[in-house]
């Protein structure tokens, strides 16, 4: 039986981190943002990150980052959210960094027996009202506290934007208090700062005080740089009010439509079940919202959306076939014409099906629309030839 899979490509994969390398190369720790299960691309992508030039990566939950650890021994992990502290001593034994976002959480940490050095980052909350520090009194607490344990070593500081900064105050705030709350400490003093994220890496220069970058949907091959358009009497309207924001409020300078050789290692097949004619006035689905206008062929396919899908069409040899009646958890029914068999294969997410496509038929964003695909389908890692 043929199955229903998803697609990773660690060639292009591999492609993409030294091409986003290459055109940013001021940062001396590229972090490799592989939650979730890497986007759903799984965990096992760390290896082609590697060897492509990502020298730090960075996931959400502990759990995660003993899965990285069994495949990658020696990469630096960064867990970002804390961690139960009966699992700080397994953190500390297997070299993986832990986050600290506030003082009770840091002093209850030192209360944890360790027998060897466990690496720190502070979280700031510079604005977005989640984890971190909010004012520069516990900053400095928190470092003198770190500096004074024999067993926690300060290796790190960071923030996240809620914001691209795309003619938005709000990311000029966030950087201007995240400079505030760390004003009391020497941050040359702390070898890794990280605050841009794959957008905000495109969308603005350089913070001159920071050597690394966290990175992620970018490094999947999806260019995130913020796109506007001058064409149009309203985009030269938009540019206009633009202007005039940028200088009221002193607002940054954005860069829009970057340009960057990378393109998506994330594919998505299934197969077709069965075709059949139907006759016209048939129903097609739940609620018998489809009604066939004509005779017409239709092929069943064994996905729905419990495997994240929410399409509008699929492509067969390269041609649309539009999708007919409501999509099922477990099937959903194409219209297909003479030349489609049983034999064919199926693309669900690929080529001019963009993850863009997909996401705003789910209403639902980038990485959310990754996610759901990657982690309930099957996935295969395949590595094509240049001329594949």
């Amino acid at each position: 039986m043929r199955k229903t899979f998803v697609e990773i490509d660690l060639k292009q994969l591999g492609k993409n981190v030294k091409e986003v390398i290459k055109s940013y190369p001021d940062y001396k720790y590229v972090i490799g943002v592989l939650k979730s299960d890497a986007y759903g691309h799984g965990v096992e992508v760390v290896k082609t990150m590697r060897e492509n030039g990502v020298n730090y990566v960075a996931v959400s939950y502990f759990q995660e980052a003993l899965k990285i650890r069994t495949l990658d021994e020696d990469i630096p992990i960064l867990c970002m959210q804390p961690i139960e502290f009966e699992y700080v001593g397994e953190a500390a034994q297997k070299r993986i960094t832990l986050t600290v976002h506030d003082l009770n959480y840091l002093k209850d940490l030192m209360q944890v027996s360790l027998n060897r050095k466990l690496k720190i980052h502070l979280k700031i909350d510079s604005g977005m009202s989640r984890l971190g520090f909010q004012d520069k009194e516990s900053v400095v607490t928190a470092k003198k506290l770190i500096s004074e344990s024999p067993y926690l070593e300060l290796e790190g500081i960071y923030t996240h934007f809620a914001t691209v900064g795309f003619f938005d105050k709000h990311w000029d705030d966030q950087l201007a208090s995240f400079q505030e709350i760390t004003s009391l400490i020497d941050l040359d003093e702390i070898p890794i700062v990280h605050l841009a994220s794959s957008t905000i890496m495109l969308a603005h220069p350089k913070i001159s005080f920071a050597n690394g970058v966290r990175l992620g949907i970018l490094l999947y091959g999806y260019n995130v740089s913020p796109y506007f358009s001058k064409d149009g009497v309203k985009n030269k309207l938009r540019v206009v009010r633009n202007d005039f924001y940028q200088k009221k409020y002193r607002i940054s300078d954005t860069y829009t439509n970057i340009s960057l050789p990378i393109a998506p290692a994330f594919k998505m097949y299934t197969y077709i079940l069965q075709i059949k004619m139907i006759v016209k006035g048939s129903f097609v689905g739940y609620g018998a919202t489809y009604e066939a206008k004509k005779e017409m062929k239709i092929a069943v396919l064994p996905i729905g959306y419990a495997n994240g899908i929410a399409s509008r069409y699929v492509l067969i040899h390269g041609k649309r076939y539009p999708v007919v009646g409501e999509i099922s958890m477990n099937m959903m029914t194409i219209m297909v014409d003479d030349t489609v068999s049983l034999e064919d294969e199926v693309l669900i997410l690929g080529d001019e099906i963009t993850l863009g496509l997909m996401s705003r038929w789910k209403n639902a964003g980038l990485a959310e629309t990754l996610l759901d695909i990657g982690n309930c389908n099957e996935r295969v890692y395949i590595e094509k030839k240049e001329n594949d």
